[in-house]
């Protein structure tokens, strides 16, 4: 009995052990997710913000994720129902590299060699379409794939320069291993987001497998047509072995000097995520992927920093029309939308700063952050009065201006002249008129009195002033 404890006791203790060993990404912080892979990066697609790195910017051997630069070279120059003939370029491969799917004399399309480029990970379809590209940019129908190797690598560093993968250098189309083959998780990164912007590349991608002829369906019967069954080797497809839900696409590559990698593509509710990993384990670079995507999608999100018109409070007019409010709203102009974490978003903090032309300082010195500003009018509806800049974590955000809600109107002898006739006349014939009729009449009344008095002291002064006189006496 007590044997059978001890054992049960055991177990128990060795679950919780592994409970607390296993990753689970939502709570780990920017500096501590345990990923096996030396190098690795999380981006945000649209944006290119860096969401995680690990030794992102050191020298590693890309293997066949080499690819995702590859197609991007073959679409800029190649029409996807361009029919080509598969050549002697596809001889020689280095051991281990062929995978023997394509046939010297086949006409096959470049979407359908593109297909098993990153679907099967065809070094070969590497070769045919990398011989393809140079001879339609040089011209030359008749170059041999040793003459165009270095012309289709020179076309893959001059794009990836172009992304901004300035640490990279390539030297095949394929990932075949060479000491000058080389790329960072950062430029593998800025490489797989202009992957994304292409729909037809990210349409193959997300392939789990293509069953077909090498025409895609348009064959004719003369044609050397050949039949393909390709399985995707990405095994983070939504449905394979390590399957995750919000995987769209991906490149998987090996070499024992490269180790094992992978170059994942993911998007949900509007974050799309580039994540790579760079010599890892067979098993753990799935994982370390999902670690990544996962960490992303918990804890990144865009989110509304400020709506379009948000109010941003009310200011004091100075010396305002009569009859006209003393105060003011004033608005944000524009919002703004924010790739942002949940720390982040909680830090948000703004501040406006007025426009001097505007603001009426006190005392000579601007007002206390308590205190409500004052304004200066006229302003027109609509006027710029300043400018908001909000923050996160103290860094910046964004700034946009700070505009009133409606005009305002300064006080002069004329404004204030229209509003007491205004005041008169609009209430002359209403019950709170009588004020106004009562002084009028009152008035009247006192000029008439006024003028009564007047007239009659004016008339005993002159009869004061006159005397009758009598009979003249002789002498």
């Amino acid at each position: 009995m007590r044997k059978k404890m001890r054992n049960t006791s055991f177990a128990m203790l060795s679950i919780l052990l592994i409970s607390l060993l296993i990753p689970s990404p939502g709570v780990y912080g920017q500096n501590d997710l345990p990923l096996q892979a030396t190098a690795a990066i999380l981006v945000e697609q649209t944006t290119g913000r860096v969401l995680y790195q690990k030794n992102a910017h050191q020298p590693m051997y890309p293997a066949s994720t080499t690819k995702l630069l590859t197609a991007l070279v073959v679409i800029q120059h190649l029409d996807l129902d361009r029919i080509v003939v598969v050549g002697p370029e596809i001889r020689g491969m280095p051991a281990g590299f062929a995978t023997n799917l394509h046939v010297e004399g086949e006409e096959i399309t470049v979407e359908v060699l593109l297909k098993a480029l990153l679907i099967r990970s065809s070094n070969e379809a590497g070769r045919v379409l990398a011989l393809e590209v140079v001879r339609t940019v040089e011209g030359r129908a008749n170059i041999s794939y040793a003459d165009a190797k270095p012309r289709f690598s020179q076309l893959m560093n001059q794009m990836a320069a172009s992304l901004g993968a300035e640490n990279s250098h390539f030297n095949n189309p394929y990932g075949l291993h060479n000491d000058a083959h080389f790329t960072t998780a950062y430029d593998l990164a800025l490489i797989a987001r202009a992957f994304m912007e292409q729909p037809v590349l990210m349409g193959i991608a997300a392939m789990g497998d293509y069953v077909g002829d090498g025409l895609g369906g348009r064959g004719h019967p003369e044609a050397n047509v050949r039949q393909y069954s390709l399985v995707n080797t990405n095994l983070m497809l939504p449905g394979a072995t390590f399957g995750h839900p919000y995987i769209i696409g991906g490149r998987t590559g090996f070499t024992t000097p490269a180790g094992h990698c992978f170059v994942g593509l993911a998007r949900h509710d509007g974050l799309s995520l580039v994540s790579v990993v760079l010599d890892s384990t067979d098993v753990e670079r799935w994982q370390d992927t999902r670690m990544l995507i996962d960490y992303g999608f918990i804890n990144y999100a865009f989110r509304d920093v400020a709506a379009d018109g948000a109010p941003l409070g009310t200011v004091y007019i100075q010396n305002p029309r009569l009859g006209d409010p003393e105060t003011l709203d004033i608005f944000l102009s524009h919002g703004h939308t924010a790739l942002l974490s949940r720390a982040e978003y909680a830090s948000i903090a703004w501040e406006i700063n007025f426009d001097p032309l505007y603001e009426v300082l006190l005392y000579g010195e601007a007002q206390d952050a308590g205190d409500a500003t004052t304004l200066r009018a006229p302003l027109e509806s609509g006027a710029t009065v300043g400018t908001i800049t909000y923050t996160a974590g103290g860094q910046a955000l964004f700034t946009a201006p700070v505009v009133t809600a409606r005009a305002v109107y300064e006080r002069t002898f004329d404004s204030d002249m229209d509003f007491y006739m205004d005041r008169i006349l609009s209430n002359i014939f209403t019950i709170r008129g009588l004020p106004y009729w009562f002084g009028v009449v009152g008035t009247l009344f006192g000029i008439v009195g006024i003028s009564m008095a007047v007239s009659a002291n004016r008339k005993a002064k002159r009869s004061n002033h006159w005397q009758p006189q009598g009979p003249r006496r002789r002498l």
